[in-house]
């Protein structure tokens, strides 16, 4: 297949994609996922605790994603 194949999941590899230091984009998401909905992926890691955030790029259309994951129960 023409998408990566690591890590396994989806929601892994949305993961990877959030944590990137320049963060990532819909499009970026739609190709590194088997998915045709990148924001149901955003809305489930938003279920399992993380805080998704965005900023818009200088053409005021494109937002660029950034994750960060839940805090660790003590």
């Amino acid at each position: 297949m023409w998408f990566s194949k690591q890590p396994k999941t989806q929601l892994e590899r949305l993961q990877k994609l959030l944590l990137k230091k320049g963060g990532t984009t819909t499009v970026e998401i739609a190709r590194t996922l088997p998915s045709t909905t990148p924001t149901r992926r955003l809305s489930d890691l938003r279920d399992k605790g993380w805080t998704i955030t965005y900023k818009l790029m200088d053409d005021k259309v494109t937002k660029i994603y950034f994750g960060k994951p839940p805090e660790a129960v003590k």
